[in-house]
């Protein structure tokens, strides 16, 4: 779940800024799924290749990168993922609610308790405030870190037999024009969530990039006068997702590769553990192997960014009553949110 909030942001990265001048195939690809979410799709042509649409739209919904948690009904009435803290002095309770960033935002009135707390609170934080993030000079920030240095693009960091591999994901999800050769320009750990963009256009044919439950809460909150906040800069995101190595990225590429074929079932699991608001099943699932995940990989994009988000809590509570809304994934653990507020004292108690 961590770093999914770039979902939104990609799909406007890759239409507007990237996709039109570098890869107008893809662009058309993309094109043609969001038509599909409205439309049965017959066989079309898209730029000089006539794709068999309604094959790759059957694979690609039988393999879902475990990056993806699906989400096609209410969360359960018994869910945990809004949560009271309170004690420790405060005057006035806060709340922590997990999201999930490609939900449809419907999912936020199916939560008992949560409108009423957008409405109780004083200020409401996210991972970003999403107005920033979308913006045209937060786009092209993420340009900038999308792009691989001219000596370590795609094409030269990976064997020519695991080129052969990635062209075979690549055509699977995007038809038979795509190669790794069209993407050698973008870093490794870019290609991976454009992948599971791409997934999520037939996954949820619901979503739509400029409504997503992270800027609906704060755009509810706006409306209601409250304080909007973020933890986090459009860089702080980049960084924390494209930190690693060229050569570390390709590797968590390949292993999304590897493991593509148990991807499915992966997300099949997480959803449901979404839905039940499990906190526990998703963070067991989330650190099994099978979903790209790695020691290295939790310590950059949960741990590390936990503690910093906590730092901030701790001058944000005392003073105001806060909706906390950030991914799902960083409320359970031991370093996850709710045990780190729980060690300075709070008391946290999912609402009922």
């Amino acid at each position: 779940m961590a770093g999914a909030i770039f979902f939104a942001k990609l799909q406007i990265f890759f239409e507007k800024f990237w996709m039109k001048e570098k890869c107008p195939y893809l662009c058309s690809v993309l094109v043609m799924y969001n038509t599909k979410q409205q439309h049965h799709i017959s066989d079309s042509s898209t730029t000089g290749t006539n794709i068999s649409n309604k094959n790759h739209i059957c694979k690609m919904k039988k393999t879902i990168l475990s990056l993806l948690l699906i989400i096609s009904a209410a969360v359960s009435g018994n869910a945990q993922l809004l949560w009271k803290i309170s004690g420790n002095g405060l005057e006035k309770p806060s709340y922590l609610f997990g999201t999930h960033h490609v939900a449809p935002v419907s999912v936020i009135d199916s939560v008992a308790g949560l409108n009423e707390t957008i409405a109780s609170a004083d200020k409401i934080y996210g991972e970003m405030i999403m107005t920033e993030a979308m913006s045209p000079q937060s786009q092209q920030i993420m340009m900038g870190y999308a792009m691989a240095p001219q000596d370590s693009l795609l094409t030269s960091v990976l064997t020519p037999a695991q080129t052969d591999s990635l062209d075979v994901m690549l055509r699977n999800y995007m038809g038979p024009m795509a190669s790794a050769k069209q993407f050698a320009q973008l870093k490794p750990a870019m290609l991976c969530t454009l992948i599971a963009m791409i997934q999520s256009q037939t996954v949820f044919p619901n979503f739509n990039p400029q409504q997503q439950i992270d800027g609906e809460i704060q755009k509810r909150g706006a409306a209601l006068g409250k304080e909007i906040g973020g933890f986090e800069t459009i860089d702080d995101q980049c960084k924390a997702l494209f930190g690693s190595s060229i050569i570390d990225q390709a590797e968590s590429l390949m292993e999304m590769v590897r493991n593509d074929s148990h991807a499915a079932e992966m997300a099949k699991k997480l959803a449901k553990a979404y839905l039940a608001g499990d906190l526990n099943q998703m963070l067991e699932l989330m650190e099994d192997p099978a979903s790209g995940s790695s020691d290295e990989w939790s310590e950059r994009m949960i741990n590390r960014r936990n503690a910093n988000w906590a730092r901030i809590m701790a001058g944000l509570l005392p003073s105001a009553s806060v909706l906390i809304a950030v991914g799902a994934g960083h409320l359970p653990g031991e370093k996850g949110l709710i045990s780190l507020l729980r060690k300075e004292g709070y008391s946290v108690e999912a609402v009922k």
